[in-house]
């Protein structure tokens, strides 16, 4: 996958994907969720920055899951140093950060929100809100 550029639509589905991916998967429901929020995620970067992104969600979905490897580094109870490396970085805008949670705790709950999941969303929700 090209490199992700910090508070693009592609760091905001990563964020989305890895919150989702805590429980070890990323389910069926949760990728739909995504798909179906895919408008309202693309509106609201257009109105952010007036760019308009036309991106199969689906193909990128799967792209992100790809980057996340070797899980082990962004997967678990306690939050690494390369998570924590990787979304201070890619995710800077608080506006961004704002569409990042609402797309990851959207994306998660619709499987139900693992505990693990809701661990990482509060950490960067707090993270994030301070």
């Amino acid at each position: 996958m090209k490199l992700i550029k910090p508070n693009s639509l592609e760091s905001i589905i990563l964020f989305a994907v890895y919150v989702s991916a805590q429980d070890g998967k990323v389910s069926d429901e949760e990728i739909k969720e995504l798909i179906l929020e895919a408008p309202l995620l693309k509106k609201l970067y257009f109105d952010i920055y007036g760019e308009f992104i036309d991106l199969d969600m689906l193909d990128l979905t799967s792209k992100v899951v790809s980057f996340l490897e070797p899980r082990e580094k962004y997967i678990g109870k306690s939050i690494s140093a390369k998570e924590k490396e990787l979304f201070k970085e890619l995710i800077t805008d608080p506006t961004i950060q704002d569409i990042a949670l609402l797309a990851g705790r959207h994306m998660a709950s619709a499987d139900g929100f693992h505990e693990l999941e809701l661990s990482k969303f509060d950490y960067w929700s707090n993270e994030w809100m301070t």
